[in-house]
């Protein structure tokens, strides 16, 4: 049944029993208040909650949701998992986590380096191509090259980059002087070509070493020609080089090249270095030792440019014997053997020798020898003369202040006896 089908009279009576439910209460609470008894103003008054200031209301309001979120907070924080804190390290532990940190990186840089020179050593150089290896140091290996471009023939020396310390102190001695000499009887350094982890030089090239020359020559060995030719040059590049204030450091047969031409050339730079006044110091770990100094041996810390030329004289005394003259396989036994040639050393012959690091008075006192005699046991079918072993006492003589120089060598009279023998 729909609205419009309700009968009139029920919809009235179901309003006025709404109205009635809703209007009773009214009433009874209009007629509670009529029975009271109107207030008087003192009353009023009395009843009306004391002014408080408007900060002090603000206060209140604002302290207690204050305290309110204050503890929600707290329970909140008690319910939630809190993060871990990482461990405080000791001063020792974090040093040694850093430590541990800088070889994982060092380690990481080093293998990354070893892939490129594996690289590096598979592709070579770009501008020469090498033809057959000639010798190997320390410092590197010298190849027989060839210019794809020029077709000019080269001594090729690669040298591998430290692994962490990049070009070898050496290699950019041996550069840096180079790029400074200019001389017929000094090595010239051609080109240079660098990769990421080598360096090409490019010397020019000599056929073989005095070593090597001799070797080949075998018995009877070099003529007095050869010798006083090679030892001229010699001696003409060295004194370029300690004119301009070069130790070379390490001269030995194996450094000096011979040309097709007989053109004697000095090589191998990479112990070099440039010399000032006052004297500096210097490692004595220089020269090999069957060609070292004296005072180099005795741990003299300053020297000269008397080292080479003592070398220059072991090698004249092995041009002329064809065997090494001071063969010493430790730094002492190469005293001992020096000693038993010249004589034992004192301050009479080598005034300060006793405040050297490594000198010794409990040195055997051994007598020198008669150097004339030694020469010609090895050389009984040449003719050593009085020149040749003044120059070679010269060039041996026990106080660096006192050898011979350069400069003074090349006009010794060994070179001038007869000049024809200058010529090869």
């Amino acid at each position: 049944m729909t609205d419009e089908n309700i009968p009139p009279t029920v919809i009235n009576e179901s309003a006025d029993k709404r109205i009635r439910e809703t209007v009773q209460p009214l009433r009874a609470r209009l007629a509670v208040q009529k029975t009271r008894q109107p207030l008087s103003l003192q009353q009023q008054q009395q009843l009306q909650p004391e002014p408080r200031s408007l900060q002090h209301n603000q206060q209140q309001i604002e302290s207690r949701p204050q305290e309110e979120q204050t503890q929600e907070e707290q329970l909140t924080q008690q319910s939630e998992p809190q993060p871990q804190e990482e461990p405080q390290l000791t001063e020792q532990e974090r040093l040694e986590e850093e430590q541990r940190r800088r070889i994982e990186r060092r380690r990481e840089r080093e293998e990354r380096l070893r892939e490129q020179l594996e690289r590096d050593e598979r592709e070579g150089s770009e501008r020469y191509e090498k033809l057959s290896k000639i010798g190997e140091g320390t410092y590197g290996v010298v190849f027989k090259a060839r210019n794809k471009e020029t077709k000019q023939l080269v001594a090729l020396k690669k040298i591998r980059l430290n692994l962490m310390e990049g070009v070898p102190t050496t290699t950019i001695r041996e550069i840096a002087i180079l790029k400074e000499l200019k001389h017929k009887n000094v090595i010239s350094l051609l080109d240079m070509e660098q990769k990421d982890t080598l360096i090409f030089l490019a010397f020019e090239f000599a056929e073989v070493d005095l070593r090597r020359y001799m070797d080949k020559l075998g018995r009877p060995g070099l003529t007095i020609g050869h010798i006083k030719s090679f030892m001229h040059q010699l001696l003409n590049g060295l004194h370029y080089c300690h004119s301009n204030r070069i130790l070379h450091r390490d001269l030995k047969p194996q450094n000096l090249l011979i040309d097709k031409t007989g053109r004697l050339i000095i090589a191998d730079l990479g112990l070099s270095r440039v010399f000032g006044v006052p004297m500096r110091t210097y490692t004595h770990e220089v020269v090999t030792l069957w060609y070292r100094a004296p005072e180099i041996l005795l741990g003299s810390p300053q020297y000269s440019t008397a080292v080479d030329m003592w070398s220059v004289g072991c090698i004249f005394a092995e041009m002329l014997t064809m065997q090494p003259l001071l063969p010493g396989d430790s730094q002492i036994d190469q005293l001992l053997r020096t000693f038993r040639l010249l004589g034992t050393p004192t301050e009479e012959v080598w005034p300060g020798i006793s405040a050297l690091p490594d000198y010794n008075s409990n040195f055997p006192p051994f007598k020198q020898k008669d150097l004339k005699d030694r020469l010609s046991k090895y050389r009984g079918h040449i003719q050593v003369d009085d020149s040749a072993v003044h120059l070679l006492k010269s060039l041996l003589t026990y106080n660096p202040v006192s050898r011979i120089s350069a400069i003074r060598a090349e006009e010794h009279p060994f070179f001038y006896e007869d000049i024809s023998l200058l010529e090869v």
